[in-house]
Parts: C-alpha cells; sequence; structure tokens
C-alpha cells in the first residue's frame, strides 16, 4: 500500500498540511523534504528500528515522516530522559541508533540538523507498507514506574484514526491545534490523521496558555487535544469557544470542577479512556453523552466489557483493530495482558446504563481491611475546594489494615481542616486519609499525576 503521506501529495499537494511558527508547509512540500530524508536514511544503510527524540518542531515532523516513508519502525523516545534511561529503553528493544539534538556518550546518534541538511535533493525512494508492518513503537508512560514497549502497526494507527473520527468529528476542513508531545501517543497519532485525512496541523513547540488562546480566535482552530491540567489553564485564562468544534480530553480523569466550568461556557467536550496500547483513545464521550452521563467517557460497544465485576466494577477490557498485538517487551508480560481475545487494560470501571465509568488504575487500587478504596473517588471530594489546584491518593503500609490512603495536594497554603470537613460528610470514614501533605505533584512529561512518583516522595518524607 502507499503511504498516506504521498497519497495527500499526490491528491492534494497546495492543501495546508502544518502551520507552526510562522512558517505554512503544503502536503505536496512536507513529501518532497520528508522524501529526502527518507533517501538519506536509506543511503546511510540504517537499520531498520530507529528511535528519535522529537521536538514539537517543523524538522522533528518532517523526519519522523521520512523514518515512515524509508520502511524505518519509529521508536520516539521521551525528551526529558536520562542518559541511562534512554540507555535502558533502547537497549530492551535492540534499537542501536537515535536521532536526536542530545549529547549522549554511550549512545550512537545522528543530530536531526545534519539528516536534514546533508539529504540528496536527487535522491528518490518508494517504499509502500503492509497493514501489519510495525509503523511506531513507544513506552508506556510509566505513571506506575513500569515501562513497557508497545508496537503499533500500521492497521492500529488507520482503525485508531477511524474509530477517532466516529466519535470525535473532522474532516479535510478541519484545523487541529497539536501542542501535546510528539512523542506521545496522543499527538503522534495526530501526525497520522491528518496524513490519512488531510486536514491542517498547527503545531505548538510547547503549551503556553496566553499563545493557545490566541490561536484559537485568530486561526480558527476547530479541534484541539488536551489533558486535564492543560485544559484547565486554558479556562483560567479565559477560553473561550470561537470555532472550536471538539475539545478531545484525555490522558487522566478529568475532575467534575473542570468540567463543570466547560459547560458553562458552552465547550465542545469530548472525553475519552484510552492508552498506548490502544494507539490513543479507545471510547469517546460526546457532549450530548456527558450532558446524559457527566462522567462516564462514551457509550459501551461489544469490543467493551468489564471483567468479573464485584460490586459493579471490574478490569476494563478491550479488543479491535486498533489494540496492539503483544508487548515487544517485556515479551513476559503478554501472558497476563490478554484473556480471550480481549486486552486486560490494568483500569478498574463499571458500565451503567449502557456508558463506562473509569473508578481508577488496577494497580493504584488501595485495599484496606479488605475494602477497595478508588483514590480518585477521594481525589474527586478533596477538588472540590477551588483552592486545591491538584491532589494525589496513594496508599501507605498499615500493620493492622495492611494499607491506608494518604494525601498529598497542592494549595498556596495549608488546608488539612478544610480538607477533613469537605470529606467528613461525603466519604465513608475508612476512605479517609490518614496523612495529609502539601507539596508539588510530580508529574509525567504530559501533565498526568504520576502517583508512583508521588508515593516514593512520600514514603521518603515519612521515613
Amino acid at each position: 500500500m502507499n503511504h498516506w503521506l504521498y497519497t495527500q501529495a499526490m491528491n492534494n499537494p497546495e492543501r495546508i498540511a502544518l502551520i507552526t511558527g510562522g512558517l505554512e508547509l503544503t502536503f505536496g512540500k512536507l513529501y518532497s523534504r520528508a522524501q529526502k530524508v527518507s533517501g538519506h536514511i536509506a543511503a546511510l544503510n540504517l537499520p531498520q528500528r530507529i528511535a528519535v527524540q522529537p521536538h514539537n518542531q517543523l524538522s522533528s515532523v518532517i523526519i519522523m515522516h521520512g523514518l515512515i516513508l524509508a520502511g524505518r519502525e519509529v521508536v520516539t523516545v521521551n525528551t526529558h530522559l536520562t542518559e541511562s534511561e534512554v540507555m535502558q529503553q533502547l537497549s530492551s528493544i535492540q534499537v542501536e541508533v537515535l536521532i536526536t539534538d542530545r549529547q549522549y556518550t554511550a549512545i550512537h546518534s545522528i543530530s536531526p540538523e545534519s539528516l536534514l541538511l546533508d539529504a540528496d535533493e536527487d535522491t528518490e525512494t518508494m517504499t509502500t507498507f503492509e497493514e501489519d508492518d510495525i509503523l511506531s513503537i513507544m513506552f508506556t508512560s510509566g505513571t506506575t514506574g513500569v515501562q513497557k514497549a508497545v508496537p503499533q502497526t500500521f492497521r492500529n494507527h488507520y482503525a485508531s484514526a477511524k474509530r477517532c473520527r466516529q466519535s470525535f468529528p473532522y474532516d479535510e476542513d478541519s484545523r487541529w491545534l497539536l501542542c501535546l508531545p510528539l512523542y506521545h501517543i496522543s499527538a503522534f497519532s495526530i501526525l497520522l490523521r491528518s496524513a490519512i485525512e488531510g486536514f491542517t496541523i498547527v503545531l505548538f513547540e510547547k503549551f503556553d496558555a496566553v499563545n493557545v488562546l490566541a490561536s484559537i480566535k485568530d486561526q480558527n482552530i476547530t479541534h484541539i487535544s488536551l489533558v486535564p491540567q492543560t485544559l484547565e489553564w486554558l479556562l483560567d485564562a479565559g477560553l473561550e469557544r470561537h470555532q472550536l468544534q471538539g475539545l478531545l480530553i484525555g490522558g487522566a480523569k478529568m475532575d467534575e470542577r473542570t468540567l463543570e466550568k466547560s459547560l458553562e461556557r458552552e465547550l465542545p467536550i469530548y472525553t475519552s479512556f484510552g492508552m498506548t496500547e490502544t494507539c490513543s483513545q479507545f471510547i469517546t464521550a460526546t457532549p450530548e453523552d456527558i450532558a446524559k452521563y457527566p462522567n462516564s467517557v462514551g457509550r459501551v460497544t461489544p469490543d467493551i466489557k468489564v471483567a468479573a465485576p464485584l460490586n459493579g466494577a471490574g478490569e476494563i477490557l478491550v479488543k479491535g483493530d486498533n489494540v496492539m498485538n503483544g508487548y515487544l517487551y517485556p515479551q513476559q508480560a503478554n501472558a497476563t495482558s490478554f484473556t480471550d481475545g480481549f486486552f486486560m487494560t490494568g483500569d478498574v470501571g463499571r458500565i451503567t446504563n449502557g456508558c463506562l465509568y473509569v473508578l481508577d488504575r488496577r494497580r493504584d487500587l488501595i485495599i484496606s481491611g479488605g475494602e477497595n478504596i478508588y483514590p480518585s473517588e477521594i481525589e474527586q471530594v478533596v477538588l472540590a475546594l477551588p483552592a486545591i489546584s491538584a491532589c494525589a491518593v496513594v496508599p501507605i503500609e498499615d500493620d493492622k489494615w495492611g494499607q491506608r490512603p494518604a494525601l498529598v495536594y497542592e494549595a498556596p497554603e495549608n488546608m488539612d481542616d478544610e480538607i477533613r470537613q469537605v470529606i467528613a460528610g461525603s466519604i465513608a470514614k475508612y476512605k479517609h486519609p490518614v496523612m495529609m501533605k502539601r507539596a508539588h505533584i510530580a508529574r509525567t512529561s504530559n501533565g498526568k499525576i504520576s502517583r508512583h512518583r508521588v508515593r516514593e516522595w512520600l514514603l521518603n518524607e515519612i521515613q
């Protein structure tokens, strides 16, 4: 099959593919520049599997498309990792070459500049792909401390784009603002959707609320993907609807306070649930769904179910063409990741009124005296206090009960007393945090709160 970017360049060469930093690039020009990089990669005889540390810049977009056109497997690497962390990831899946602008001592690296500048104008290469070829490899975000290598095929990505289009409508006339990091599936999938559908991406090097708001207003942005934290920052900065047709929220659970603010401004919010293993979002709640069932992530289809529910809650299982076939590393994880053709997401949820509600990560569940405690339930209650900007509930060991919940929160001043008051009448006593700390909360690079890192910090504090 011909590559998606090639097809767009042939059919719509003058349509704008990318706007970034005051520059515009058509699909024809984007393909031409990516094709030169592809030829350079072939001339260098680089291996089949190549890693890249992309920035949200034009050069990274060209290089990533060039890798795909060259028939290489694109391994995306977080730009914030230390050298030892990068080495650990690359060695786990036998990657020998990394395209990066950072200086490493023990990694064979190629600078993006040399790859772009040395590209031969006359070099022509043309590769095709099979649906089950690996397009990309990404590592899970590591909010729990365990990273796994996820291979994503062309079939996975195409199915994901098709599924997204059905639940979060877009077309060739859409203008999608992209401010999430390109090494994450949520951002990388937007690049591929653009190549498949032909819409324009407005790329931001980093999230900046003022500049994003100006772009939404002045550049006729129709679609934008955000995590709850960035949505909250935009709301605080005065976000209005303008030409927006959809705000796709993923990566973490959105608190009710942020949702209420969004609905008050009549913003077209779509909440979703997905992961690296499902090639971005798997299920999406439309504004109509949210109006009826505010905390759900969408209507359940036959490829979604909850396994062995206890009191209505159980592990969320999914299957479909957008779900990975199995981890590359560690391969032993595959033995416990699939059942009867379904992928076991590790998230706990329930199905009510035909809609899916995500409760928490299974491994974040706190079991206290035989009772299940969902951290997000406590967090939602605490976040009802306007002065608290973020919080995380994690377990600490308890000789009597096994585990008890502890709370870390961000606020301008100590609010322990206010928290005790708000939870007293809202949740059962066994769910009350036995410890509270006011501190900065650790997050992953895409803005998700990392309970794993919060727990590590807290345990160090109380030792």
